[in-house]
């Protein structure tokens, strides 16, 4: 009776081990197991104990034994018994919204008891991407590069529409995937519009070159285009702080000393406008360079960081809200399993104009 006892103990905590395997996404729903024989040897147990242990999850409904095939991971597994599980690709580059990002996405998955499987990846060339897609019940994609780098065999997954892949803050509409992304909307022209009126007429761009993974860039090209269309006397300069920011530093330190070298050139501009996240190093550079904020030139940002509102002083922000962008993603991914076989389709993420404490009306002379 003893040894009978602890036979079933060691089943049960195999069928567990396995059970958490599948559960965070090793094997995904469909998936096929290795052989029991080779699962014994990775679990390092009896074969008998790994043949009832499969057994058991056999019955639980959780795997299902197809003779002459092997066994699978079922298809159709009740969220009560498991977690659905949502891969998620990241740049493999620091950005502080990006952390925020996760941070948002953990918290709409658990709210609709889902997991999170994260990557970091530099290209849609890498493999690991086609890997999480297979062990997943969906992938949400972030920023990397340009769309049209996209590797073939993605593109092949995503017009398979096997599973839900949504992409954030780029418009994946071109190769019929569902989006979630910002398009200038009535906010950036209040924003603008306020600027004008304030007499702002010189506007200086402060911008990281060639960062695939800015996603707000969106957000700033709206201000020039609008200027350009409706206010055409507003110079935009969009090159002279386009910065190349060297490897591995933060791109704070670049901004800071650039702009502390041009104290004359930033005299003759009104505003800066930058990525919230730069916020810091031109803060610090306009400092350096000797000029006061907002009383000599002003500042206006766009993005969303959490930390944004302990800010001192709080900036003029064309918010783009991360926390909308990832309960909206994670809703298009459930709606494309109920309707995988409907248009793509694309969210809009909010907006919010704060005016803040870095904007003041330019004098007149």
């Amino acid at each position: 009776m003893e040894l009978q006892r602890e036979r079933q103990t060691k089943v049960q905590i195999t069928k567990e081990r396995l059970r958490k395997e599948i559960k965070i996404g090793n094997f995904a729903r469909g998936a096929s197991l290795p052989s029991e024989r080779d699962l014994a040897e990775q679990f390092g147990v009896s074969y008998m104990t790994m043949r009832k242990a499969v057994g058991g999850l056999v019955s639980d409904g959780i795997l299902e034994r197809s003779r002459g095939s092997g066994t699978y991971v079922c298809e159709d597994i009740a969220e009560t018994k498991l977690q659905k599980l949502l891969g998620l690709v990241m740049p493999a580059w620091a950005a502080p919204e990006n952390l925020d990002f996760i941070m948002h996405i953990s918290e709409a998955c658990a709210k609709a008891n889902w997991l999170v499987k994260i990557i970091y990846v530099r290209s849609w060339e890498e493999r690991s991407i086609l890997d999480l897609w297979q062990n997943c019940d969906a992938l949400a994609c972030t920023s990397l590069t340009d769309l049209h780098t996209l590797s073939e065999p993605l593109i092949k997954r995503i017009r398979s529409r096997l599973k839900p892949m949504v992409f954030c803050g780029l418009d994946a509409s071109a190769f019929n995937a569902d989006s979630v992304y910002y398009q200038p909307d009535s906010r950036l022209e209040e924003a603008a519009e306020q600027l004008y009126q304030m007499g702002h007429r010189r506007i200086l761009r402060v911008e990281q070159k060639a960062n695939p993974g800015d996603r707000f860039h969106t957000g700033i090209d709206g201000f020039r285009e609008y200027f350009h269309d409706e206010h055409p006397d507003v110079e935009f300069n969009q090159t002279t702080f386009l910065l190349e920011i060297p490897r591995f530093e933060l791109a704070h330190y670049t901004i800071r000393r650039e702009l502390a070298a041009h104290r004359d050139l930033l005299r003759q501009y009104t505003t800066i406008i930058c990525s919230l996240s730069f916020f810091w190093g031109v803060m610090a550079g306009i400092h350096q360079a000797g000029l006061r904020v907002p009383e000599d030139i002003s500042v206006l940002t766009v993005g969303d960081r959490q930390e944004a509102e302990f800010y001192q002083p709080r900036p003029a922000t064309l918010s783009i809200r991360l926390r909308d962008q990832a309960f909206k993603t994670l809703e298009l991914v459930r709606w494309r399993e109920q309707n995988p076989d409907a248009p793509a389709r694309s969210a809009r993420i909010k907006t919010e104009w704060i005016p803040g404490e870095t904007l003041a009306t330019v004098p007149h002379h």
